[in-house]
Formats: C-alpha cells, structure tokens, sequence
C-alpha cells in the first residue's frame, strides 16, 4: 500500500515524507526557494566583481599617469639641454623629445596606446631672451569594469564615446608639463645667516658632527662653490650674519645718505661717528636702527638711501637728551648683600644719566638686583669722571666696541664673486647674541634691492666695485634668491640676562620696547599698533610681514630651520614662521650638519640654467 500523502496545512499542499526529489529544471529553479538565493548570489558576486574592477582600473590609471608624467618630464629636461646644439631642425628636435619619452614610457608599456599625433613637443622664444619647452602627451588604457557593467561602444574596443549609460571600455590619460631654458642667467643671492649663541652648541648628542656654527660653515662654503662652479650662471652671492643686528660697517658708509649720523634726539653731544679717545667703546660699531616715523611706527620696507626717515647709527651706550619727552636714562645702583644663603639688594642711590654714554665703575659686583624696576640695570653705575680706571660700556655688561658687544658679530659682505672674500667671511662667522630673524631678513632684501645700488643712489648704496649691483628688477633672465637659516626662535632677550634687552636692538633701537606696525596684521586679525619686542608671537608676525613684502617684490625665499625643532610650543611656532617665510616649495628642515650640507647643495641645483615650472 502506497503512503498516504502528508499535508502541509500552512501552504495547502500535498508534501511526500519521504523518496527522492523531483527533477529541477529552469522553471522550478526560477520559482523554488533555491533559485531565489542562486540569483541573489549571482548579482551580488557580479557587482563584487565588477567593483574590483573598478578599483584595479583606478589603481591602473593613477600608476600610467605618474609614469607618463614621469616620462614627459625627463624629456622636457632633455629636450631643454638638446637646445644647446643650435644646428637642430625643429623637427629633428620634436623628434629626440619622442624618442627622449619613448625611452622611459615605450610603446605599449602599461597597455597605453598614444599616436605620434596625440604628442606635443614646441618651443618658444629665443636663445638670447629665453625659451619656453611645452610637452605635452595624451594616450589611452583599457578598463576592466566595462567587461561587467557593459560598454558604450558594444564591445568593439572603441572610445567608448557614446550617449548610453553604461562605462566606456578606454580611458584618456594625460600629461603636460612647461619648462624655462635660461641659457645665461644672473644670480642675485643672499645668505642669511643666524649667528647667535646657541649655534654653538654640539650638532649630535654624541658630538661626533661638531657644533652648528661649524656645520654652517662647511655647508655655506659648499654651496658657494657649487654655485660659482655653474658655467651658465653670473653669480653673484652676498653674506648677511644676524643676531639681534646686522653689522653693515664693512660694507655700507657711515658718511652715506641712508644713515643720519646727527643723532641729537637721544644725543646731545653729538658723539663723532669715529671712535672718541676720551669714551672707550665709542664710536659706530657698524649696526644700525630700523626707522621709524613721526609717530613711532615701523614698517616691513626695503626703504632706499634716500627715504625719509633715515636709519640711525645704533649706539647701545647713549641715553637720551635733555630735549625728548623722556629725558635721560635711570641708574639705579645696590648694595648687595647676602642674607641666610639669599642675595638681598638695598638701593643705594638712583640717578639720571644724559647725552653721554653710560659708565660702570670698577667697583661693586655684576649681581642684577633690577626687581621691578623697568628701568634699573646692574649696580655701581653712574657719571663718567676723569679717572682713568672708570670704562665706558653698554647698560648690558659689554662694551659697544667690544668684541662681545651686541654688535660685535661677523660683518656683513655685499654681493660679490669672489669665492675666497666669501669663504674667508663665512669662516669668520661667530655665535655670539640673541635672535631677531627679520632684522637679518631686512638687511638681506636691501641686499637685493635696486634702489641700494650705487649707481641709483648717487653713491650712497653698498660698497662695491659694480656700482649696478643691486641689479635692476627687470632684468631679464635674474633670479634674486634669499635663504635664511635659524637654529631658533625669535627671542629679543631679557633685561637681566647677558644678551641685549628687548629696548636695545636693531628693530628696537635705543630705550624703545614699542614695535607699533600698522601695516602688519597678527594671526587674529588684530592691527599691531600695540606691540612689543617683548613678546614673540609680535616678532613672529613681523617676520611673516617682512618675508611676505619681501616675495611680493619678487625674490624667491628658501627658509631652514636648523636642529631640533617641535618639542615645545616655541619652537613649534618658529617653525611654522619659518614655512610660511618661503616661497612655496621652498621650506627645509635639517636636523644635523650632514642634513644641512646635503640642503644647501640641493638647493644650488636648484638654481640651475633649466628648470620646470608646471
């Protein structure tokens, strides 16, 4: 007896408990529970694939489009150097720029396929003004995703031009690139150099590399012989060492238009330009102050010999006359004793010192007991006297004309071609003082700028044998080049340490902390008609001021910072200084010697005759 049929109550149909399954053709495949799933799986593994697809054809374009671009770039370079044989037919040169492609892209590499026509080579201008080298290159690859979303073009291997929805089967790869042949080119170039205290210190913790200042020395002296060492280049390379100053006596004239020696406003006297037999330390030491207008305010201008207010010598050791708003300078002077291991300071006399420079008596200690007071400096101060054991010296400790004066530090060098005068100058570098980097970044733009010539001048520009140079800006084929390196932060100093006081530098001048810009906004919007050389973050956005005048007039900036750099907020905001300082591309970091030797000579070939500029 055949079973009796179980009755599935739910569905209403008749379901055998037992024996085999019926057959499964399309039809039940299609309507059965099975066939659901087969298909879901089936359209999921397709678009699985299909996106895999997708992004292998991504992966493909970005990497034939980086080697195209790689390619089309060495041969705008060697197409610019084949420019040197003037024999070349401008057909035969398209023809070695192909073949300068071909030899890093060639055919059917990567499955692009570029006809001859879709290959640019051009070249414009002349030899004597200059040539513009244009390449450009646009080829096709195959894509895999089309072979599962489907084709425009049917799957005939076409462009894939269509109007349908689905993916084209090709894709168009392109690359272009511009370059400059300056056959004869003039170099203006300004070496800013930070020579402050601290790049004395070791390069390394072991100190196997020697101490910064050494390393600076062998990279600045590298880089001036890889630069003059450049056939096609008329170099011509300045030095300008800063601290807190820039010393321009060597290479600037005291009797020129551009300082005003007359300094009666802070000066009664009128003390010589020369030094004086009767003041030790007397005399200009080569710095000068940044000037400032009626109202007290600076700006971050070249200026020229000419302008209105004029730079004033900067004497460290001379307070103010009898005739100005705040006459003289304060001395105080101190007993110090020492009480339960503690130095204790009593006032024991205050005076006002005028239009003379100010002596210390060789009597008494160094102790600073200043506490609040502004105005107070070290003890035992006060009037010069006949007696030949009193010495005339700055309110910090040295003497004006010392050799640890506040501008006391190498001399700067004016544009030259000598490469001993610059290596001999360069090994003359010292570390010695604080830090202002926009004083150095002045002095170097003056350095470059035109209107300091001495045949613009009438004579009252740089000391040069060339009395052109600062070349003119529309010189054709010139690049005028600054590079400034600093180990540290701005720091002005502080009134009892043993560098210069934030009243007493080259931006600053004499008895004045106020650094009023008008025209120098800081990062919060803010107008700095308030600021002080007391604070950092002020320093800092004159810089940027200075740097961004400075790339306006169009000089290319390269900026390195030097050491360790990052690891307090500081140093971090130096750096960040320093970035937006150079032009863009041009920021460099070298933590040890061999990293700045190896900056600075890849910075020389950057200066090259050939260069790509998209």
């Amino acid at each position: 007896m055949m079973p009796k049929p179980f009755m599935n109550r739910r569905l209403g149909a008749s379901v055998r408990r037992a024996g085999p399954s019926e057959p499964c053709n399309a039809a039940t495949l299609l309507t059965g529970d099975e066939g659901a799933v087969t298909m879901i799986l089936a359209v999921c593994g397709s678009l699985m694939i299909g996106t895999m697809c997708t992004a292998l054809d991504t992966i493909h374009y970005e990497t034939t489009q980086a080697r195209m671009q790689m390619a089309l770039d060495v041969a705008t370079l060697s197409a610019g150097a084949d420019l040197a044989h003037t024999d070349l037919s401008v057909a035969q040169w398209q023809k070695d720029a192909r073949a300068y492609y071909n030899t890093n892209m060639p055919a059917g590499y990567m499955a692009l396929t570029m006809p001859d026509a879709n290959f640019s080579a051009t070249v414009s201008g002349t030899p004597a003004t200059g040539q513009t080298i244009k390449l450009s290159a646009s080829g096709s690859m195959p894509l895999l995703a089309p072979f599962f979303f489907g084709n425009n073009s049917g799957g005939s291997g076409g462009s894939g031009s269509g109007s349908g929805s689905n993916s084209p089967d090709v894709a168009t790869v392109s690359a272009s690139n511009t370059a400059l042949r300056i056959p004869q080119s003039t170099l203006e170039l300004a070496l800013i150099l930070d020579n402050t205290g601290s790049m004395s210190d070791y390069a390394s913790t072991d100190k196997t590399q020697g101490t910064k200042i050494q390393g600076l020395r062998t990279a600045a002296a590298n880089l001036v012989s890889n630069i003059f060492s450049m056939t096609t280049n008329d170099s011509y390379i300045g030095l300008v060492p800063f601290t807190t100053m820039v010393n321009v006596g060597s290479a600037l004239s005291p009797a020129g238009s551009w300082l005003t020696s007359s300094f009666s406003a802070y000066n009664a006297k009128n003390l010589s330009m020369t030094p004086n037999s009767n003041y030790s330390g007397s005399g200009w030491g080569g710095c000068a102050v940044e000037p400032r207008d009626a109202g007290g305010n600076m700006y971050p201008k070249a200026y020229a010999p000419k302008d209105v207010p004029g730079f004033r010598p900067f004497y460290y050791n001379v307070p103010p006359a009898t005739n100005t708003p705040n006459p003289g300078f304060k001395i105080t002077s101190y007993n110090v004793t020492t009480n339960k291991g503690k130095t204790v300071c009593t006032v024991a006399s205050t005076n006002t010192v005028t239009g003379v420079p100010l002596t210390y008596q060789t009597k008494g200690s160094v102790t600073y007991c200043g506490g609040g007071d502004s105005n107070a400096i070290y003890d035992s101060w006060g009037q010069p006297s006949t007696n030949n054991a009193t010495t005339t010296i700055d309110q910090n400790g040295n003497t004006n004309g010392g050799k640890n004066g506040p501008c006391a530090i190498a001399p700067a060098l004016f544009l030259t071609k000598s490469s001993s005068t610059l290596t001999t100058a360069i090994n003359n570098m010292q570390a010695n003082g604080s830090t202002l980097i926009p004083t150095g970044l002045l002095w170097g733009w003056r350095m470059l700028s035109s209107s300091w010539s001495n045949s613009l001048s009438n004579g009252n520009g740089w000391t040069s044998a060339n009395s052109a140079l600062p070349l003119p800006e529309t010189t054709q084929n010139m690049q005028r080049v600054a590079i400034v390196l600093t180990d540290g932060e701005n720091d002005p100093g502080s009134a009892n340490g043993i560098m210069p006081p934030p009243s007493f530098n080259g931006l600053s001048g004499v008895g004045n902390s106020v650094l009023k810009a008008p025209t120098v906004f800081r990062p919060d919007g803010s107008q700095m008609t308030n600021g002080s050389m007391s604070s950092v973050d002020d320093i800092n956005s004159f810089q940027l001021a200075v740097c961004t005048a400075m790339k306006n007039s169009g000089i290319t900036i390269y900026a390195i910072t030097f050491g360790t750099y990052g690891t307090d907020t500081a140093s971090v905001a130096a750096q960040q200084t320093m970035q937006s300082c150079a032009s863009p591309g041009n920021y460099y970091h070298a933590p040890t010697n061999q990293d700045l030797n190896t900056i600075f000579q890849q910075i020389a070939g950057n200066l090259g005759v050939l260069r790509l500029t998209q």
